[in-house]
């Protein structure tokens, strides 16, 4: 089964991810940059979705951090975030993100990006 890291420092958020993807992947979830780097230092994920804005280490840092690491360089990265405005979607795929899904985003839309990037 494919293993899926969320980091969201908003439980709801964590909730509502694991509740769309737990049937098809195994799915954890954590609360912040700091922690998620953590994760990943024991198990790197088939895919990784990160919030934008958190505290302290934000999901920009994060993506910067693993796509500098050997490890995680080709890591899937998806971020999550209710900063919609092309600014905000330019700074993510410039941070090395594979895809930007803006919040509130439908079940609908979260399996289908997940699936079609594990899929192989």
């Amino acid at each position: 089964m494919k293993y899926i890291l969320a980091a969201d420092d908003e439980a709801i958020n964590r909730d509502i991810i694991e509740e769309i993807l737990e049937d098809d992947y195994e799915v954890k979830c954590v609360e912040d940059g700091a922690e998620c780097i953590e994760s990943i230092k024991s198990r790197i994920p088939d895919l990784l979705l990160l919030d934008v804005g958190m505290p302290g280490m934000d999901g920009l840092e994060v993506c910067r951090v693993l796509r500098q690491s050997q490890a995680t360089k080709d890591l899937p990265i998806f971020l999550l975030s209710g900063y919609a405005a092309k600014e905000d979607i330019s700074s993510g795929l410039e941070a090395g993100a594979d895809q930007y899904i803006s919040k509130p985003f439908s079940p609908l839309e979260l399996q289908q990006a997940v699936q079609n990037c594990l899929a192989n």
